[in-house]
């Protein structure tokens, strides 16, 4: 009876009346003016299973005890260690969003605490139970394929689309804002990242983000071909730059037709260089050996047949009109052909004794065979050295012959220019000699 008597004395203590005017928050100043229930132990060394639920619509929190407002306006004051979970169970409230994983287990986190305070206070089971209630309600909704968008539910699919399709368009302009589409990191993104958390367990929304990844790739590989065509295009790109551009550009997949066009075009160079170069070894090797002679030789005829299918091949290339950079050895594909075309107009040339001319061409094919190799040069020096004798003999001869002349010595003079028109025919020179031999009339 005495235990009895203390224990109710001990509660009445702990229940202490005060103004709403005196309350304290949390902060020990004013009231936070929410509703719940507190599992009050009857004394703090009490076992959580003998706390029954009170039910409040206020509390402050002062260090050590709370000080609950009841629904009939009375205060009541309750230690810390007489609360089971040391702290106030508020009502709930089912939060306004509710829109991925993370908010979905935020309210299963508080699910399992109720659960959890049930266990521990079986005859607040029912109360519990009823604030449980709207939390499971919400888990349900969330598992059944819905979302909270400022507290109304909404089908997830919907939202997800709608947020989607805001993500995508800041996407799209942040793309298109970007002059250089290689500098742009896709995966990296923010709104694309948006894109792809959006899009989990959404297959059409999974086959939209593909779909806008192929695209900007699509977008970024279009974009680098352009650059390297006009990098190609420029007469200031090396060889060696022109050949890793090209190297780049065929690695690409599903070119276009323009790509296409100029990777054949650089097919076709690499072709035509190798048909050059195996034409200028065979002219070169033909004249190894070959011991330096005043008369022009011939090529054999399959080479000269060779040289001009090249020739032929060549001028359809360049009709294709083929970037700077994709460049064919167009040096030594001018000294064979030059040199294949000037060895019979030098024949035909010392054959007509026109030395003159025949001196002139040689030069220039001379320079030329520089760029076939030293015994074709060799050839060419001997012919040229041959021709500029005898248009050194030529003008030797007429010089004295000139000299004669004006010394009165006609028939020395005839000597010189008979002489020298034997080296090479001139019409001047024969006009001169008939002159001579015709006397002056009185």
């Amino acid at each position: 009876m005495t235990s009895r008597f203390l224990g109710l004395f001990l509660a009445l203590v702990a229940t202490t009346t005060l103004s709403a005017q005196s309350q304290l928050s949390g902060d020990g100043r004013q009231a936070v003016e929410k509703s719940g229930i507190a599992l009050v132990k009857p004394q703090k060394w009490s076992k959580a299973n003998e706390a029954v639920p009170m039910r409040f619509t206020a509390y402050t929190n002062r260090s050590g005890y709370f000080v609950f407002r009841t629904p009939s306006g009375q205060e009541r004051q309750v230690w810390v260690d007489q609360i089971v979970g040391s702290k106030p169970i508020l009502e709930p409230e089912i939060p306004s969003e509710i829109l991925d994983a993370a908010q979905r287990n935020n309210i299963l986190n508080q699910v399992l605490e109720l659960k959890r305070l049930i266990a521990q206070a079986p005859s607040a089971a029912i109360e519990l139970g009823q604030y449980a209630k709207p939390f499971i309600e919400a888990l349900q909704r969330y598992d059944a394929g819905e979302v909270r968008v400022n507290g109304t539910w909404e089908p997830a699919s919907k939202y997800r689309a709608s947020q989607f399709y805001d993500a995508q368009v800041v996407l799209q302009k942040s793309i298109d804002q970007e002059v250089d589409k290689s500098k742009f990191d896709l995966e990296e993104n923010s709104n694309f990242k948006q894109l792809v958390e959006l899009s989990k367990n959404d297959a059409s929304l999974e086959a939209k983000v593909q779909a806008i990844r192929d695209d900007f790739q699509k977008k970024a590989l279009s974009e680098r071909q352009h650059k390297i065509i006009d990098q190609l295009t420029n007469p200031h790109t090396t060889e060696s730059e022109a050949q890793s551009l090209l190297k780049e550009l065929d690695a690409f997949k599903n070119s276009d037709e323009k790509t296409k066009a100029i990777l054949q075009q650089a097919v076709t160079a690499g072709l035509l260089d190798q048909e050059i170069q195996k034409i200028k070894t065979a002219m070169e090797n033909h004249f190894v050996g070959q011991s330096p002679s005043e008369t022009p030789p011939k090529l054999p005829i399959n080479l000269e047949l060779e040289i001009q299918i090249l020739a032929g091949q060549i001028s359809t290339f360049r009709m294709t009109s083929p970037p700077v950079g994709i460049r064919i050895s167009d040096a030594t594909a001018r000294a064979i052909a030059e040199i294949s075309s000037g060895l019979p107009k030098t024949t035909s040339l010392f054959e007509q004794r026109n030395y003159v001319e025949a001196a002139t061409l040689l030069t220039n094919l001379n320079s030329q065979a520089a760029n076939i190799g030293p015994a074709t040069q060799q050839v060419i020096i001997a012919l040229q050295v041959a021709a500029t004798k005898k248009v050194d003999l030529f003008s030797k001869l007429r010089a004295e012959g000139d000299t004669e002349e004006k010394a009165g010595n006609i028939p020395a003079a005839l000597e010189k220019y008979n002489a020298a028109l034997e080296i090479s025919p001139n019409a001047d020179l024969s006009a001169k000699i008939e002159q001579l031999k015709t006397p002056a009339k009185k």
